[in-house]
């Protein structure tokens, strides 16, 4: 392979002795770099398909699946800066072939030796070839030189100027479970250099770093640390059986590392095992450990448990599996699984905000008298529509009698009908009392003989008659259930809701302006919101920055189908510059809202700039002071006009503005 090379940069390296340079060099104590910018679409046309250009002027190439797909193309600059006395270059460029493939690669119109081509002196460019470094990724090497004609005045490249422009294939897509591909392109110093007049001088440049990332858009989520299943409530796990249960995370975003410990009664329950889940090992090589401390305390038992992956490029999406911890049960009773010192970690180190819920075991049989179904959620039930709810019981044994009384709110319900049914064959003797005016049914059931069942079973069957729009709970209270001989059976209550109007606030749309700005600019966030629902809503419109709140405003009073757009002013003076961040806003939730799906959107970015940056190179230096003298005493709407190096933003370019980029002279990234 070495062999390959030396011969593809032969000509470069046998004319290296010979080359002639410029008679115009000016010396410079700056070192050359070679720079990966990112272009934009308009220098090689029709090379590029991706989605809208971002960040141009920069090292990043950011696209979005909802802008871009696999199979689009991008192009990047191979740029040197502060070149002197050149007449020769080579590149090696390094880039993740399993994301992108090389689909070309070109010098531009304007290319650094394009005055000796005029001139018609011979160009000298090995082939371009395109090799295997590892698994993951390949190299293109690549180079120019020129001859100078014998009696030709000599000449050679000082300056800033492209040398070539590399066209890439999106080949690796992103969904909602991958929705972050990252990677880089860079040089590889054994094969990049510029060559110098009069002797060739190899001269191994400052070598840039090119970021390339394809995002899928993910509306933020607050995941949720839970167990699977949540309660175990089972008679039959007596002491010495085993039952497994999982950790699990739900709605989880880029989750690249966590830990937490387990807390539980140690006369009730014992750790036996504990094994790592799929969830982060399904993104690569993680480590899991796990320390089982059965007495922790006089009381309780303690599980340590942390995981985190080792070389991922990225963290874990979606719901999944923790940890599996294996129980044994010690004895008859009841314990909470609690979760503290619990934390989160994304892929860059960053704390993620979560919410968490205890498990339950127990093995003492606990009864359970329920509205079913638990909600009733239909635009379909109008008023003067009906529907029907059952009272069930389950998980009980030896029940004589039971009394409950159901409650509604009596101005959007009416009871029609209480329809008591046979229970296992068994037609119980009954007492109802029903009060309209009030929105209550009491009723007492006795059965012949007492009653056991370990799966739901129907006790009373009501219609309710829809009165009006509104919001009802059914819920069930003075409960009491008795077995075969008097005694009280404990029993757990679940009530139910009827919702009989559409809660619905969508967040539509997000208007950005500017979409790039320097710190300490206002940005101006447009949010609009659509009232999807059928009742007239106030709500609470934020707008976030990379999730944190910028502002919110409340829209009072929005009809059902109307629409309304606010801004929020995004005051950038604190905010770290050097950055890209994403933009979104949520609706805050309504009571009883039908789908929060939609209260949030995630729509675009605004990158924010050192304030004097105006060519985004990331440095506030002579570049910038000369592209503001030359747009001096400009106007919106003169020809020379420039609107990024108004930095005061007051229409006109003017000393002030020179007196803001000056005192941010020499700032960077």
């Amino acid at each position: 392979m070495h062999k390959k090379i030396l011969h593809l940069l032969l000509p470069i390296l046998i004319l290296a002795p010979i080359l002639v340079g410029s008679i115009n060099t000016v010396a410079s104590q700056t070192s050359p770099e070679f720079l990966i910018l990112n272009p934009g679409p308009g220098s090689w046309s029709g090379a590029w398909t991706a989605g809208p250009p971002r960040y141009t002027g920069t090292s990043d190439f950011i696209f979005y699946s909802n802008e871009t797909s696999v199979n689009n193309t991008f192009f990047l600059n191979v740029t040197v800066k502060n070149a002197e006395r050149m007449q020769g270059w080579g590149i090696g460029l390094i880039f993740d072939h399993t994301k992108l493939s090389h689909a070309g690669s070109r010098r531009p119109p304007d290319h650094v030796f394009k005055p000796v081509q005029d001139k018609g002196w011979t160009i000298i460019a090995p082939s371009l070839s395109v090799e295997l470094v590892n698994e993951t990724h390949s190299i293109i090497k690549w180079g120019c030189t020129y001859i100078i004609p014998e009696g030709e005045p000599p000449w050679s490249f000082n300056g800033t100027g492209v040398l070539c422009q590399i066209k890439f294939t999106i080949i690796k897509g992103v969904n909602a479970t991958l929705p972050k591909l990252k990677a880089y392109f860079a040089f590889d110093p054994e094969w990049t250099a510029l060559y110098q007049y009069p002797e060739g001088e190899k001269i191994i440049p400052i070598l840039g770093v090119g970021t390339y990332m394809y995002l899928y858009p993910l509306v933020p989520t607050i995941p949720n640390l839970t167990f699977s299943p949540k309660r175990i409530i089972d008679a039959s796990l007596g002491p010495a059986s085993l039952f497994n249960i999982s950790l699990q995370t739900i709605n989880a975003q880029d989750l690249y590392r966590w830990n937490l410990k387990l807390y539980y009664k140690n006369d009730i329950l014992a750790a036996n095992r504990v094994f790592e889940g799929d969830f982060l090992k399904s993104y690569g090589t993680t480590i899991f450990a796990a320390t089982i401390q059965q007495s922790y305390n006089s009381t309780h038992g303690q599980i340590a448990l942390s995981c985190r992956l080792a070389e991922a490029e990225t963290g874990a999406y979606g719901s999944g599996d923790l940890a599996i911890i294996t129980f044994e049960v010690l004895a008859y009773g009841d314990t909470s699984i609690i979760i503290s010192d619990d934390n989160l970690y994304d892929s860059s180190g960053t704390s993620i905000t979560h919410t968490k819920e205890s498990g339950y075991f127990s093995n003492v049989l606990v009864a359970k008298l329920s509205v079913d179904p638990p909600e009733i959620i239909n635009p379909e039930l109008v008023p003067c529509s009906s529907f029907d709810i059952n009272i069930t019981i389950d998980d009980i044994e030896d029940m004589k009698t039971i009394i409950f009384n159901i409650t509604y709110n009596r101005g959007v319900l009416l009871e029609l009908q209480v329809i008591i049914p046979p229970v296992l064959g068994q037609i119980p003797t009954k007492k109802l009392i029903i009060d309209d005016d009030n929105g209550y049914i009491w009723v007492k059931l006795t059965y012949p003989s007492a009653i056991s069942t370990y799966t739901p079973q129907t006790l009373a069957t009501i219609t309710f008659h829809v009165e009006a729009y509104g919001v009802s709970p059914i819920n069930l209270t003075d409960t009491s259930i008795t077995n075969s001989a008097g005694g009280s059976i404990a029993h757990e209550v679940y009530h139910g809701i009827f919702i009989g109007l559409i809660r619905d606030i969508a967040v539509i749309a997000i208007e950005v302006h500017p979409t790039i700005a320097y710190q300490g600019w206002l940005v101006y966030i447009n949010v609009t919101v659509k009232n999807v629902g059928n009742l007239t809503e106030t709500f609470t419109v934020k707008a976030k920055y990379d999730g944190t709140i910028i502002d919110q405003i409340t829209v009072i009073n929005l009809p059902p189908g109307n629409e309304t757009t606010v801004t929020i002013i995004w005051k950038t003076k604190n905010v770290t510059p050097c950055h890209s961040y994403i933009i979104s806003a949520e609706a805050e939730p309504l009571p009883f809202e039908i789908d929060l799906a939609n209260n949030l959107l995630t729509d675009g970015t605004v990158k924010i700039k050192i304030m004097g940056d105006i060519d985004s190179d990331g440095l506030v230096t002579m570049g910038d002071v000369n592209i503001l003298l030359k747009a001096f005493g400009t106007y919106p709407g003169h020809p020379r006009w420039n609107s990024e190096a108004d930095l005061d933003q007051n229409g006109r370019i003017s000393m002030s503005d020179i007196i803001l980029l000056l005192s941010n002279f020499g700032k960077k990234c």
